[in-house]
C-alpha cells in the first residue's frame, strides 16, 4: 500500500509539473541556475544544442551523410546527439549513427533542456542574439585592469586566446584525427590545452583530438578568465558563429565538363636493376604519371618489355630487389606496396601498408626473404611487412617531433635496422628484438637535414647526407665514422665481390671505394654532362655472363649507363618511354582570361589551354610551379625546387619560350615560393623554407633595376603562403609549417607598407589556425580569405571579421584553398577538395561538389575551371 501511495504521488507531481505555464516554468527554473553552471543528466554533462544520447549496444558504423563509413563505434560507448536526419542521429561534425537495434537512444526532459538554455546565457543576462561586443569587449563587458598583451594565468599556466580548457593525461592515450588516424601516444602526466570539441573528442589544435574518457581529465576555466584573455588579446569583432555551419545556398543542376589530361611527360624518376632466373638483366624504371607506372627495360636489347600501372600511386621512389629476384616498390600518396616478378612478368598490388598512420609516403625500403622494412613521411614511422602473410606486423614512431624517416638499412645478422630521421638529421640503431632505439649520429652531422641514402656492407654503414655533398663510412665495431668524402649520386652500389669495390658518382664521374684496402679510385668513366647516377646496381649481361657490370639511371629522360669495372669502359644508352599523363598542380588564367594555364605536378610542364578553340599547347622545360603572376606584359613563375623565380617573355610561340632565371633562394634554405604578387613595378614573394632553421622570407624584387632584397624569417618559424595588395598595403597569410616542423603559435594574418616591408603589423584572427590562405579582394571591397576550414571577410577600416566555417579541420602544409569572384558576383572556392559557392552579402553557401576539386580559375566568359588528378574540368556559370 505504501508503494502504491508513493507511485500516485509521483504521478501527481509529474502532471503538476507538465501543466505549469511554460513562461512561468522557465523563469522559475532560471532563478536557481547561474550562467556557466554545468547541467548534469544521467551522470554526464548536458551540452548546449544536445538533444539526446546514444548507448552502443552492438558495434555499429559511424557514417557521414553520403553513407561513407568513418570508423566503428564499440559496444558500451556513449555519445551525445545534436541532430537527426531521417533515421540517422547526428553526433556533430557531420557524423551519424543509424537509429536501429544496435543502439539505444534516450532524450533529456524539457526541464533539463531549459536548464541548459539558462546556464548558457551570457554573464550579462542578455539573450545571446542581443549581446553586442566591440573590438576590446570581453564576455562580461569589462576590461578594467587588463592591459593589452598581458598574460592571463589559469591554474598555474598561461591561458591562450581560443583555449576552452585543459586535459591532464591519466593513462597513456592516443592523439588522433577526426577520421580516427592515430598520430602518437600522449604520455601519462602530460597536460595539453583544449581549443574545441567534437562529440566525445577534445581538440588540442591543428586537427588533432583526444577521446574524452577515463584516461584523461578535462577542466575548464571560469567565464571571467576567458573574458580576461579576450581583453588582453584585443580580439577583433566576430559577427558569425565559429561552429561548422550547414550549407543553405541552393545550387543549380549544372554538371562539370571533363576536359581531360592536359600535361604529359616522360619523366623517369627512380630506377633499380635486377635479373630473372634465366639470366636476363632488367632496369626497372618508375615513370611519373597518374597513376605512376613501372617500365621494365631489357638491358641487353634496350627495349621496353612492358609498362605496368601502379594503381593508387602518383609517384614512387623506394625500390628494392630481394635475393629471389622479385622487385618491391613503395608508392605515394597512399603508401601502397607492390611486387613485380620478372619470371612471370606479373605485378601484384599488396595494398596500402600505411593505413591508420599519419603518413602519405614510403621513403625507403629494404627486403630480406621474409619481410619488407620501410620508413615514412610525414609521420616519421618505421614499419615491418610480412611477405608470407601479406600483412603489416607493426608501424611505430621513430623520434618525437620528426616528420621524415628518410632511409633504412638492415643488419640481418645482428637484427638491427639503421634508420635516418629528419629534419634535422638523426641516425637510429633500431633493435628488432624489442623495438628499442639508440641514436648514433655524431654532433658534427646533426646540422644536416637527414641521411638521404645508406647501405650496410660488412661492418660498414655508408651514409650520404643531405643537403651537403658529404658522405661518410661508419664502423659498427668501433662505433665511429672512419672516413668522409664527397659524393653527388643518389646512393651507393652494393659491393662488387669480383673487385671488392663499392661505386658512387661525383662531378659526373664514377668513383670506386675498395673495402679491403680503404682506397678510393677515380675510374675516369664520365657520365653525360650535368648528370649524376640516380641508381647504381650490379648485374650481368649475356655477352659476358661471368662479369659484373654497373648499371644506373642518370636523368629524367630515360638515359642510363653501363660501366664495366674490369675493362674500365662505360656505355651510355637511352630508352624511349611512352609519355604519361601527370597529376595537375598550379592552375591560373591570363590577365584577359582568354587563356588557362595548367602546370604538372613533380615532373612539370606548363600547358596553355584555349577555352574557345579547345586546344592545348604544352611548354616543356618547366618544373613544378608553386605560384605565378603577370606584370608588365610578362609572366612570372615560381618554380620548385630551390625556390626559383623566373620570367617568361611573350615574343615567341608558347611552346618555344625559354624562361629566364631571376632569383634562386636555395642558398637561404628556401625551397618553394607559394605567394607571388606585384605592386608598383615590384614583385613580392613569400617562401617556404626546407633547409633552414628559420622561417620563410619575404622577397622584394625591383622589376626596373633587377635588384632584390630579402627579409629573412619574416614571420618567425612560419611560411608565407599568400599575399594581396589592398588599400596601399600588402596583406599576407602564413602557414605554421616550415622546415618539416610546426610553429607552436597559430598562423598569422599581417600587413605591411611596401615602402617599409620590414615594419609588419599583425592582425589578430578570430581563431587559432594552421594556415591563412588565398587572400582576395571581394566584390564588397573587403579582404576575403580562408583560415583552415573557415572562410572570412575582413574590413581594414572597422577591423571587423565576418566568418563562415565550412570544415572543422583541413589537411596540407602550403594551403589547399583557392578563392575567386565569379562573373555573377558570388564568391567561388575550393577547400579540402570541395567546390563551393558563397553569397558575399549573407555568407550563405552551398557545395557544387563534395570532393574531387582542387585549385580554381575562370575564363572571360565566366566559366570556372578546377583540376583533379590528371584532368582539367570546366564548370559553366551560364
Amino acid at each position: 500500500m505504501k508503494k502504491f501511495a508513493l507511485f500516485c504521488l509521483s504521478i501527481i507531481l509529474i502532471l503538476s509539473t507538465t501543466l505549469l505555464p511554460l513562461r512561468t516554468f522557465a523563469e522559475d527554473l532560471c532563478k536557481s541556475i547561474k550562467p556557466g553552471d554545468k547541467i548534469l543528466w544521467d551522470g554526464s554533462e548536458l551540452r548546449p544544442g544536445q538533444i539526446g544520447k546514444v548507448s552502443i549496444l552492438q558495434e555499429t558504423p559511424l557514417v557521414n551523410l553520403a553513407g561513407n563509413q568513418e570508423k566503428i563505434l564499440k559496444k558500451g560507448g556513449s555519445y551525445r546527439i545534436y541532430s537527426f536526419k531521417g533515421d540517422l542521429l547526428g553526433l556533430g561534425g557531420g557524423f551519424y549513427v543509424k537509429r536501429d537495434s544496435k543502439i539505444s537512444y534516450s532524450t533529456p526532459s524539457k526541464d533539463k533542456l531549459q536548464a541548459v538554455v539558462c546556464a548558457s546565457k551570457p554573464l550579462t543576462g542578455k539573450p545571446a542574439n542581443e549581446e553586442k561586443t566591440g573590438s576590446n569587449t570581453a564576455t562580461d563587458n569589462s576590461c578594467e585592469g587588463i592591459k593589452l598583451g598581458q598574460k592571463i594565468f589559469w591554474d598555474g599556466s598561461e591561458l591562450r586566446p581560443g583555449q576552452i580548457g585543459r586535459v591532464i593525461i591519466l593513462q597513456d592515450t592516443p592523439l588522433i584525427t577526426l577520421d580516427g588516424k592515430q598520430s602518437k601516444i600522449l604520455k601519462k602526466g602530460e597536460t595539453y590545452r583544449i581549443y574545441n570539441f567534437k562529440a566525445n573528442l577534445l581538440g588540442v589544435g591543428s586537427g588533432y583530438y583526444v577521446a574524452r574518457d577515463q584516461k584523461i581529465t578535462f577542466k575548464t576555466p571560469s567565464k571571467q578568465k576567458l573574458a580576461a584573455v579576450v581583453c588582453a588579446s584585443n580580439q577583433p569583432v566576430l559577427e558569425n558563429s565559429n561552429e561548422v555551419s550547414k550549407p543553405t545556398l541552393s545550387i543549380s543542376g549544372k554538371k562539370p565538363v571533363n576536359i581531360g589530361p592536359q600535361v604529359f611527360n616522360t619523366s623517369t624518376i627512380a630506377a633499380k636493376a635486377g635479373m630473372d632466373s634465366k639470366g636476363n638483366a632488367y632496369l626497372y624504371v618508375i615513370l611519373h604519371g597518374t597513376p605512376t607506372s613501372l617500365a621494365v627495360v631489357d638491358i641487353n636489347t634496350n627495349e621496353i618489355q612492358g609498362v605496368y600501372p601502379l594503381q593508387d600511386s602518383t609517384s614512387a621512389s623506394a625500390l628494392a630487389v630481394g635475393e629471389d629476384g622479385l622487385l618491391w616498390v613503395a608508392g605515394t600518396n597512399s603508401g601502397n606496396l607492390y611486387s613485380f616478378n620478372p619470371n612471370t612478368k606479373t605485378l601484384k598490388n599488396h595494398g596500402r601498408v600505411l593505413v591508420n598512420a599519419n603518413d602519405t609516403s614510403i621513403q625507403d625500403i629494404v627486403v630480406n626473404d621474409k619481410y619488407v622494412y620501410g620508413v615514412t613521411a610525414y609521420g616519421a614511422n618505421v614499419f615491418k611487412y610480412n611477405k608470407k602473410t601479406n600483412k603489416r606486423e607493426f608501424i611505430l614512431p621513430t623520434l618525437k617531433n620528426k616528420q621524415y624517416a628518410k632511409s633504412v638499412a638492415l643488419d640481418e645478422k645482428n637484427q638491427y635496422l639503421y634508420i635516418s630521421v629528419g629534419s634535422t638529421a638523426e641516425l637510429l640503431q633500431w633493435n628488432l628484438g624489442n623495438n628499442s632505439k639508440t641514436t648514433i649520429l655524431p654532433a658534427q652531422y646533426k646540422n644536416e637535414t637527414y641521411v638521404a641514402k645508406m647501405i650496410l656492407i660488412d661492418q660498414y654503414l655508408f651514409t650520404k647526407f643531405y643537403p651537403s655533398e658529404k658522405a661518410g663510412i661508419y664502423d659498427l665495431n668501433s662505433k665511429k665514422y672512419i672516413k668522409e668524402f664527397k659524393m653527388a649520386s643518389r646512393g651507393f652500389s652494393a659491393k662488387n665481390e669480383q673487385t671488392n669495390e663499392l661505386y658512387y658518382s661525383y662531378e659526373g664521374i664514377i668513383l670506386a671505394y675498395n673495402l679491403k684496402t680503404g682506397v678510393f679510385r677515380n675510374t675516369n668513366a664520365r657520365l653525360p654532362e650535368n648528370t649524376e647516377a640516380l641508381s647504381l646496381d650490379l648485374v650481368r649481361l649475356k655477352d659476358n655472363p661471368s662479369q659484373n657490370v654497373l648499371v644506373g639511371l642518370v636523368d629524367n629522360n630515360g638515359t642510363y649507363f653501363i660501366y664495366n669495372p674490369t675493362k674500365n669502359e662505360i656505355a651510355i644508352k637511352k630508352f624511349e618511354a611512352p609519355p604519361q599523363p601527370v597529376n595537375l598542380h598550379l592552375l591560373f588564367s591570363s590577365p584577359d582570361q582568354k587563356k588557362i594555364y595548367i602546370n604538372g605536378y613533380m615532373s612539370g610542364g606548363l600547358t596553355q589551354y584555349d577555352p574557345v578553340e579547345k586546344t592545348s599547347i604544352q611548354l616543356n622545360g618547366i618544373s613544378q610551379l608553386e605560384s605565378a603572376h603577370f606584370a608588365n606584359g610578362k609572366m612570372y613563375i615560381a618554380a620548385y625546387p630551390k625556390a626559383r623565380l623566373m620570367e617568361i617573355d611573350s615574343d615567341q610561340p608558347w611552346d618555344q619560350r625559354v624562361p629566364q632565371l631571376l632569383v634562386k633562394l636555395d642558398h637561404l634554405g628556401q625551397e618553394r615560393i607559394p605567394a607571388l604578387i606585384s605592386h608598383k613595378n615590384h614583385l613580392y614573394a613569400g617562401t617556404y623554407p626546407q633547409y633552414s632553421n628559420k622561417g620563410g622570407l619575404l622577397l622584394d624584387y625591383d622589376l626596373n633595376t633587377k635588384q632584390y632584397r630579402v627579409y629573412e624569417d619574416y614571420i618567425q618559424n612560419q611560411s608565407i603562403i599568400t599575399l594581396l595588395p589592398h588599400g596601399g598595403y600588402i596583406y599576407g597569410g602564413t602557414s605554421i609549417h616550415a622546415n618539416y616542423q610546426k610553429a607552436p603559435d597559430g598562423a598569422k594574418f599581417f600587413r605591411f607598407n611596401p615602402a617599409h616591408p620590414n615594419n609588419k603589423e599583425l592582425i589578430t584572427l578570430p581563431l587559432k589556425a594552421s594556415m591563412v590562405m588565398s587572400l582576395i579582394q571581394g566584390p564588397d571591397g573587403l579582404i576575403w580569405g580562408a583560415a583552415d576550414g573557415l572562410i572570412f571577410s575582413y574590413n581594414p577600416v572597422t577591423k571587423n571579421f565576418k566568418t563562415k566555417k565550412l570544415f572543422s579541420a583541413i589537411s596540407g602544409r602550403y594551403g589547399n584553398a583557392k578563392l575567386l569572384i565569379g562573373k555573377d558576383g558570388f564568391i567561388y572556392g575550393t577547400l579540402e577538395d570541395h567546390f563551393f559557392k558563397m553569397n558575399p552579402k549573407t555568407m550563405e553557401y552551398g557545395f557544387i561538389l563534395k570532393g574531387g576539386a582542387k585549385e580554381l580559375t575562370q575564363d572571360n566568359n565566366g566559366n570556372l575551371y578546377y583540376r583533379y588528378l590528371s584532368n582539367l574540368y570546366m564548370y559553366p556559370l551560364k
